[in-house]
Parts: C-alpha cells; sequence; structure tokens
C-alpha cells in the first residue's frame, strides 16, 4: 500500500487517531486509516477495510514483515495441534486404563459375592468348569455384582428411611 497523502486533520476510521492518518489508493476509496491498523488490516487478510478490495503489496517493502509473522502464527498452530492432539490421545489412554481397572475390580467384587452366597462354581477362578473358566468367571462375577449393586441400593434405601422416619417421629 503506497501513501498517497498525509493529513494531519484526518481521523483514522478505525482507531480514531489524528496522527499518520493515510488514504486508501484503491480508486473510488477514500478510507483514512493509521499506519498501526494499516499493518493490521495487512497482516489480517490484505484487504482494505473501507471498501473491502484486496490491496497489491509492494513485496520488497512488506515481505519481510509479514514471512516473519506468518511463520509465527502457523509454528503456533501447529504447536496448538500437536499439544491438543497429545492431550486427546492421554486422556483416552487415562480413560481406557481406569475404565478397565474398574470392570476387573467390580468382577472380582462381584465373584466374591458370588462366592459368599454360593452361586456357581466353588473356587474362586472358576477353574473346574473347565477350558471356558474365563467365560464363567466373567458371568459369574457380573451376576454377583449386579447382586451386591442390588443389596447396596436396597440397604441405602432401607437406611434412609429409617433415619428420615425416626427423625421425623421426634421432630413433630
Amino acid at each position: 500500500m503506497e501513501i498517497l497523502e498525509t493529513k494531519e486533520q484526518l481521523e483514522c476510521h478505525c482507531c480514531c487517531s489524528s496522527s499518520d492518518v493515510f488514504i486508501c489508493e484503491l480508486d473510488n476509496c477514500e478510507y483514512p486509516l493509521c499506519s498501526t491498523c494499516k499493518e493490521k488490516a495487512l497482516k489480517i487478510e490484505h484487504k482494505c477495510p473501507g471498501c473491502r478490495r484486496n490491496i497489491i503489496l509492494d513485496i520488497e517493502e512488506e515481505n519481510s514483515i509479514l514471512e516473519e509473522d506468518v511463520d509465527y502464527i502457523c509454528q503456533n498452530v501447529y504447536y496448538d495441534k500437536i499439544i491438543h492432539s497429545l492431550f486427546t490421545i492421554i486422556m483416552c489412554m487415562t480413560t481406557i486404563i481406569i475404565g478397565t481397572g474398574l470392570f476387573f475390580l467390580a468382577l472380582l467384587m462381584g465373584r466374591i459375592v458370588t462366592v459368599i452366597f454360593i452361586i456357581g462354581p466353588g473356587d474362586f477362578w472358576c477353574k473346574s468348569m473347565g477350558q471356558y473358566f474365563i467365560g464363567y468367571f466373567i458371568g459369574f462375577g457380573l451376576l454377583g455384582f449386579l447382586i451386591g449393586f442390588f443389596i447396596v441400593c436396597c440397604s441405602g434405601g432401607l437406611l434412609h428411611e429409617c433415619l428420615y422416619s425416626y427423625q421425623e417421629r421426634w421432630s413433630s
């Protein structure tokens, strides 16, 4: 963008500054712009903010400033994408590991419940069931977990009912 004229009485339409205000050199456009806003406009999209037409840049003058800014912006965008991707991968792996651990803990607790209530084979790992002992272990573990969950929920409901009905009797 070449400087056509500088007038001190002009005011920048972007920031309302009155120092170093230039008029757009495009035909039929007299949009006043200060040097700071001009640089920002050229860095963003190479268009005049007033008429929205493309501004032809003088490559020798503007190239060194714009290349440094573009390189810096591109590097930050790539670093942000890499960091976001790594964070997503780590969070997915953590979720899978924690979920798998909780599943196996639920199976072990469920199998303890089925052994206590004498449901299924007597040995904990179901080795007496033959070559499909893993399937029996998982099945009886899930069954025991459901039974245990039901018992805990019922116990919690009864405890809640007993405590609050006891408090209501004494408060009324």
